[in-house]
This record gives structure tokens, C-alpha cells and sequence, in this order.
């Protein structure tokens, strides 16, 4: 069993793996992970204090007293001995610092396997399950306190740089905790998946990008300062037939809009991906302007018959539906065309957040976010901070 010690003018610092030894005891009782833990605490207090009456050493032994600690066996009661600083009479004790558990009641891995609980269901739904799956009761507002205390610590882990080549970013709505307010959360993904930002009831955040995928939120595209913009084809759609619904198109013919806009859009969908195989730049050059001559020609129709406003969004946006296509032809890259990667993060947010009955404080929300986003987009990351956390580790490797 590992024991690191190092002492300075001011403090003391030490760690033990609780979480090895109760791997040690698994099978075994409580009374055994009770004997360990007091051995390695004899070990620290010979290695701070010497041999039973020495002069000699920094710290001299004071009074001890018992602790009950919750484990994720079962809760133990061990003694606690106290050391004192010659210097200046300082108290301290130093198992409960290596430990890591001064002034707490449970252990890191029962906190953090309760907050791994907690990002898949409901406060009260993760006690009982926790209960049922190791014999150990935490309570509901337990674990939203160990939820508040761990998250900010794993954002701080996640974060990335300030820039990507590709951003796709989106946004939504949670119950605030007052009737009929809403929390505003704003995530922003890279392109290759990991998690840029998360604000709640705050500005979109401030990032660089060569290339933003995205719908049509004005925030959004302002914030990140992006080279480029492909509008969601799927949000494009969407939006041209809700503004044709405001101006009371009829569904039959908001029906045959949806089909032309879904055959030119995707037809160039499937040019691009042929004509880069084959290396033709020509024919999806010629494509890419056949669909946006189809576009505009859209618009025009619209206008002439009386739909201003979804006209005057083809018109302005059309260029920007077709950037997969042209950075294929320009630059021989593949970027996605839909926000679909981002659509799918966002559903996981609703299936956690937005349940009839929940209300969110900010901070509440956009700490139960943080668990629930990078357990989902970094899952090597999210598993490599359990296991630090839980094994009393100062960095995560």
C-alpha cells in the first residue's frame, strides 16, 4: 500500500488510496477496512512524529477521538489521532487529510459513483439506485451536494482550446425554479466531438473556428468567429416551411416545397460525396451551382406568389447551405451538413433536464449538465476523472 508524505513550513500533505483498500476488503467486513485504515495511519504518524516519546520531530502525538465514515461498503467507525507542531501547537490529522475525507461524511467513491448515478436519473431515482446496488443509503439532497461539489472541478478538467477547425454549436430551453422562467443553456461542440463550452443564462461564449455548423440563432453566429458557415440543410428546411405556415400556405403545397427543397439539397449531398470520389471537381462545381440557380429560382416563385419571408431566408441563406459542398471542392474536406451530432447532445440534456416536474436553479442545472455532457462527448476523459477522484489521485493521467 502506497503512502506519500511531504511536509512544508505550513502543511501537510499526504494521500492514501481508501478506495484500493476497500478493494482489499470486498468480501471481507468493515472492521477489516476500520484495522487498514488505522494502520496506515500508524504508519503516517511514526513518519511524522517518530518513535512513541521522541524530542526530536516536527510534530509531537495529541488526543484522538472516533470517526464514522460512509464507504461504499458500509459505514466504519475508526479512531482518529491527532499530531501537533512543536512550532507553533498547530493541530492537525493527518489520516483524514490523506484520506482526503476532513469534515465529510462519505467517501470519494461513494460521492462520485452517486454523481455518476445522478447524470443518468433523477436525484431521487440515483438514491435508490445506489441503495439497491450497494446496500448504502444517500440521500436525494446528499447527492445534489455532491453533484454541486464534483462538476466544477470536472469542467475545469474537460476544457479544451478556444479554437477548432469545425464548431457546431446550439442551444435550448429548461424550466427555471420560478413559474413560467426558462433557463437558457448554450453548448458548443468541436468536430470531433468534445465538449467547447457550456453556459447556462449566460452570452454565448467567445470562439474561433474555420468552420460553424449550425442553425439559424443570431447569437450563435456572432459569437463564434468563424471563417465559414454551413447553415443546418435540415434547419433550412425546417425554417422555410414554418415561415411559409405563418404565411398561411396550405399543407399541400408547403408539402410539395418540402419535397423540391429536399431534392435539391440532397441531391447535392449525394454529388458531392460521388464526384469526390471520383475526383470530378468540374461536375460538383456545376452541381453546386445548378443548386443554387434552383435556390434562388425557389425564392423568386415564392416571392411572385405571395410569401415574402420565406423568399427573402432562401434568398440570404442559400449560399450558406451549400459551404460542405464547396470546402469539398475547394479544399478536398468533409464537414458534416446537418447539425445532427450537436441535435443528439441536446437530447440528452431534455432526457435528463426536462421532465415535467423538474425546475432548475442555474447553477443546478449547468452542474448536472456538465456530468451528463462530458460523460458523453469525452467518455475516456469522463472515466479517467472517476477513477482519479475515486482513488484520491491529485491529477488525472
Amino acid at each position: 500500500m502506497e503512502v506519500r508524505v511531504s511536509l512544508n513550513d505550513n502543511t501537510l500533505r499526504s494521500h492514501i488510496d481508501l478506495a484500493g483498500l476497500i478493494e482489499r476488503v470486498k468480501g471481507i467486513s468493515r472492521e477489516e477496512l476500520a484495522w487498514l485504515v488505522e494502520e496506515q495511519q500508524e504508519k503516517l504518524i511514526q513518519e511524522l512524529c517518530g518513535p512513541k516519546y521522541a524530542r526530536n520531530s516536527e510534530y509531537r502525538r495529541g488526543s484522538s477521538y472516533f470517526k464514522t465514515l460512509t464507504t461504499g461498503v458500509g459505514k466504519i467507525r475508526f479512531r482518529v489521532k491527532r499530531v501537533i507542531r512543536r512550532t507553533d501547537n498547530a493541530v492537525k490529522s493527518p489520516i483524514l487529510e490523506a484520506l482526503d475525507v476532513k469534515r465529510k461524511r462519505y467517501s470519494s467513491d461513494v460521492r462520485m459513483k452517486c454523481v455518476d448515478f445522478a447524470s443518468k436519473m433523477s436525484y431521487q431515482d440515483a438514491s435508490e439506485e445506489f441503495e439497491e446496488a450497494t446496500g448504502v443509503h444517500v440521500p436525494k439532497r446528499t447527492i445534489h451536494g455532491f453533484v454541486q461539489q464534483i462538476a466544477p472541478r470536472l469542467l475545469e478538467a474537460s476544457r479544451t482550446a478556444t479554437e477548432a477547425e469545425v464548431v457546431l454549436g446550439d442551444s435550448t430551453e429548461v424550466r427555471a425554479l420560478n413559474h413560467r422562467e426558462m433557463n437558457n443553456v448554450h453548448v458548443l461542440l468541436s468536430g470531433s466531438g468534445q465538449m467547447l463550452a457550456l453556459e447556462v443564462n449566460s452570452e454565448w461564449p467567445t470562439v474561433k473556428a474555420d468552420v460553424l455548423i449550425s442553425d439559424n440563432e443570431p447569437g450563435l453566429t456572432n459569437a463564434v468567429q468563424a471563417e465559414r458557415w454551413q447553415l443546418c440543410i435540415l434547419h433550412a428546411i425546417k425554417y422555410t416551411l414554418f415561415a411559409l405556415w405563418g404565411e398561411r400556405m396550405s399543407r399541400d403545397d408547403r408539402a410539395e416545397v418540402d419535397s423540391a427543397l429536399k431534392q435539391t439539397l440532397f441531391t447535392l449531398v449525394n454529388s458531392t460525396k460521388k464526384h469526390l470520389e471520383d475526383g470530378d471537381k468540374e461536375a460538383l462545381r456545376a452541381r453546386i451551382d445548378v443548386t443554387l440557380r434552383e435556390l434562388y429560382d425557389m425564392a423568386s416563385r415564392l416571392r411572385e406568389i405571395g410569401y415574402p419571408k420565406a423568399s427573402a431566408f432562401l434568398e440570404k441563406h442559400a449560399k450558406f447551405m451549400v459551404t460542405f459542398a464547396e470546402l469539398a471542392l475547394e479544399e478536398g474536406i468533409t464537414i458534416p451538413y446537418t447539425a445532427n451530432a450537436i441535435e443528439r447532445l441536446m437530447g440528452e440534456v431534455s432526457k435528463r433536464c426536462k421532465h415535467k416536474w423538474m425546475h432548475w436553479s442555474t447553477e443546478g442545472l449547468k452542474n448536472i449538465l456538465t456530468t451528463v455532457l462530458v460523460r458523453y462527448t469525452s467518455r475516456t476523459l469522463y472515466r479517467k476523472f472517476k477513477n482519479a477522484y475515486i482513488h484520491n489521485e491529485p491529477t488525472i493521467q
